[in-house]
Parts: C-alpha cells; sequence; structure tokens
C-alpha cells in the first residue's frame, strides 16, 4: 500500500503541485480580500455608527422623554378632552408635533447609519429590538390577537401604518449646512412644523394616522384606541429607560399607574415583552 501511494504521488506529482497550488491561491485570496477588503470596510461602518449614535442619542433621547411626559399627561387628562378642544388647538398641534418630533430623530439615527450598529453586539441588538418595538405599538396586530373582547376592525381603524411613520419622519427631518461644511441633521422646530403643518397637504396626510389615534379618546378596557395608546407608551417609556438607566438625561422612571385599566390580554402581551427585554420597567396589575 505504501509503495502503491509512493507510485501514485510520483506519477501525479505536477497534478498535485498545480491542485495545491489553486487551492492555496484560491484561500491566498479569499483570505486578502476579507482583511484586506470586507473587514476594513465593515469596521469604518461600525465606527461610523456608533459615532451617529453617540452625536444623536441626546436629542432622541430629549425627544422621548418630551413625547413620554406629554403621553402620560394626556393619558391621566384624557377626560378633559384637551386634544379635541376646537376652540384652542395648542394641545393638539403640541401633541403631533411631538410625535414627529421623535420620529424624525428616529429617522436620522436609521439614516445615518444606524442599521451597523445594531448588528455589532448583543446589547445593540437588544436596543434594535427595543427600538423598533415602539413602533410595533403603533403599527402591530400582535398585542390584540385573538382578543374576543377588541374586534379587529376597531385595531385596524386605530393602526398607523409603518411607512406612515417614515413619511412623517422624512417630513420632520431638516439638513442645513454652513460655510460649506458637511448638511447638519436635526428636525423642525415647532413654528417650523406649525407652518408646514397649516400649508403643506402632506404634513396633513401623514399627521392624519396620528389624529385619528388621539381624536375621541375615551378611557376604556375593551376600546382598541385606549390600549393602542397605552401599548405605544409603555414601549416608549421602556426604550428610555434601557437607554438612559441611570436617569442621567431624563428622570426617573415609576410605572404608569393607569395601566390598570388596559385589557388583561394586552397587558399580558406587553408584560411578556418586558420580560423578554429583562427591563427594570416593570408593570401594575390590570383591573380584571
Amino acid at each position: 500500500m505504501k509503495d502503491l501511494l509512493l507510485r501514485s504521488f510520483e506519477q501525479y506529482s505536477i497534478l498535485w503541485i498545480v491542485l495545491s497550488a489553486g487551492i492555496g491561491g484560491i484561500i491566498g485570496g479569499w483570505s486578502k480580500f476579507i482583511f484586506e477588503q470586507m473587514l476594513p470596510v465593515q469596521f469604518k461602518l461600525r465606527v461610523e455608527a456608533r459615532q451617529a449614535f453617540k452625536k444623536y442619542r441626546y436629542p432622541i433621547i430629549r425627544a422621548a422623554d418630551a413625547l413620554d411626559r406629554r403621553l402620560q399627561n394626556f393619558v391621566q387628562f384624557v377626560d378633559r378632552k384637551w386634544y379635541d378642544d376646537v376652540s384652542d388647538s395648542y394641545y393638539c398641534i403640541s401633541t403631533l408635533y411631538l410625535m414627529g418630533a421623535y420620529f424624525g430623530w428616529c429617522k436620522i439615527l436609521e439614516d445615518e447609519s444606524f442599521t451597523e450598529l445594531l448588528h455589532s453586539d448583543n446589547r445593540a441588538k437588544r436596543h434594535t429590538i427595543m427600538f423598533n418595538t415602539v413602533y410595533k405599538g403603533l403599527t402591530g396586530f400582535e398585542y390584540f390577537a385573538r382578543n374576543p373582547d377588541i374586534p379587529t376592525a376597531a385595531v385596524e381603524a386605530v393602526q398607523v401604518p409603518r411607512l406612515a411613520i417614515t413619511a412623517i419622519g422624512e417630513l420632520m427631518v431638516k439638513r442645513t449646512a454652513e460655510n460649506g461644511k458637511e448638511a447638519k441633521s436635526s428636525v423642525l422646530g415647532f413654528v417650523e412644523f406649525v407652518n408646514a403643518y397649516n400649508s403643506n397637504p402632506d404634513f396633513q396626510k401623514w399627521f392624519g394616522y396620528f389624529d385619528n389615534l388621539f381624536a375621541g379618546m375615551e378611557r376604556g378596557t375593551n376600546s382598541a384606541q385606549w390600549n393602542r395608546l397605552l401599548v405605544f407608551a409603555v414601549n416608549l417609556r421602556a426604550l428610555i429607560t434601557f437607554m438612559d438607566p441611570d436617569g442621567r438625561l431624563t428622570a426617573p422612571r415609576i410605572m404608569h399607574y393607569h395601566l390598570e385599566d388596559m385589557h388583561p390580554d394586552v397587558w399580558n402581551s406587553v408584560r411578556k415583552k418586558m420580560d423578554d427585554w429583562k427591563t427594570k420597567y416593570t408593570l401594575a396589575e390590570p383591573k380584571i
């Protein structure tokens, strides 16, 4: 057997050399491509993403904090119908602005290499789940699945399409350049928003989904509109506690006392996600 192998190697030595060289060349080529092309590009994207996140972390937390406070105020005093007051539109227009400002900053993060960051490590992966779940509070149907007390048609009526939120983010973003420098991203100021909302049909069209969510709101355990708003509020507050766990940029969060008015099945769906996130945020028991 040994002699046979030696004769075989001698007979086909040139072939073995060619094959070895070919395989070695392929391995060497792939190694060069990975270390000289792929890894530097991925590293560059990851660095840019982290820089973007660091740059916009403060404004997005502040925008989320402002919106969170308005949502708590809205829910606490929903019976006073401030949003529906036709004699004074301030509460209505400022609520829409706070919604738009938050999603405007979200759009900026998405546009500036944020996706690469969200896949870079375990904490970032947790962040992308929570980040997207805030959207699902407005767009998703899983919180209301197989719920006999909340009709599907009612859930659909207060659902906000994902691309509608994207359109709102696009409308809210503005980019300004100074002295030939790279354009700086920010969101519209309140006065700019009010002027645009009153004159631009696109603003009225896309923000109409948010207006549909808030208008005519009434407290009710079996109300799709009420439960949709509470789910969104919970998810947003959970994201804030994750992004600012020590409360350095925002005041410490406590549980939403009004969650006891949420439908038990919806509450259980929300609680499960809280458990999956392992967040410090805790929920009160619902009224059953």
